[in-house]
């Protein structure tokens, strides 16, 4: 099973993040000039996005009130990168969700990038700052690569039968659609479960460039992918 090998897409951020041109940020945040106030950039309508006040969502679309804009995708960008097939071909993918409570919203809506309509909500709570997703490409993962060799005495009494232990941070690194699961706060088995199941990762963003720490990630039933229905996806937060 430690041989499993598995098709991921890719993402990885543009090099600038964006806050709320109403908000004022610490000096010490700005001195790199990495965080800049959204309006300086040039934010195309519709391009994918992580988190940010500024999303763009299908006409007459009710913005949850109880959720924080999360991402969206366009699938023209990303779709062509999918090895497995199961992603829509065209549209766009919405997500919203609440880290603190698990939960959250995803819409599919297969309309061009110019029939959306820019929605801006400057606010100070989670994903208050947003970056573009400048890449996304077609790689795979090892489940290999999530065992490594005991650093003590004390992790070599846990070791498997090869000698290795669970490394919980393992692939945290990683943002990406599809692969392995990664939640530093379960447990191997857990893991696996996710792994031996039909769940797949509809989203996973980590800290290569996008969040600092944490990853955030959604599932969603392979059935229920085929069928084009989001209404049943898991939300997960996780952070050492």
């Amino acid at each position: 099973m430690e041989n499993q090998i598995f098709d991921i897409i890719e993402l990885r951020p543009a090099t600038k993040h964006y806050y709320g041109d109403s908000l004022k940020m610490p000096e010490i945040l700005l001195e790199d000039g990495l965080l800049v106030k959204a309006g300086t950039l040039d934010i195309p309508l519709g391009h994918s996005r992580y988190g940010g006040p500024i999303a763009d969502l299908p006409k007459n679309f009710d913005y949850p009130e109880d959720l924080r804009f999360a991402a969206q995708l366009d699938l023209k960008q990303i779709a062509p990168h999918d090895m497995y097939g199961l992603l829509p071909k065209t549209g766009h993918l919405f997500f919203f969700a609440d880290i603190m409570e698990d939960k959250g919203l995803v819409v599919y809506a297969d309309i061009d990038s110019s029939e959306l309509v820019r929605v801006v909500k400057d606010h100070e709570d989670n994903f208050f700052e947003g970056v573009l997703i400048k890449e996304a490409f077609a790689t795979t993962e090892k489940l290999s690569d999530r065992y490594r060799d005991p650093e003590d005495e004390y992790e070599e009494e846990d070791a498997n039968d090869d000698g290795l232990i669970w490394d919980y941070f393992e692939g945290s690194e990683t943002s990406k659609i599809f692969g392995i699961f990664t939640h530093c706060q379960a447990q191997e088995q857990q893991i696996l479960d996710v792994v031996n199941s039909d769940k797949l990762v509809l989203l996973q963003i980590g800290e290569n460039g996008f969040n600092d720490e944490g990853v955030f990630s959604v599932l969603i039933e392979l059935e229920d992918l085929k069928a084009l229905n989001f209404s049943n996806c898991e939300f997960h937060w996780g952070q050492s």
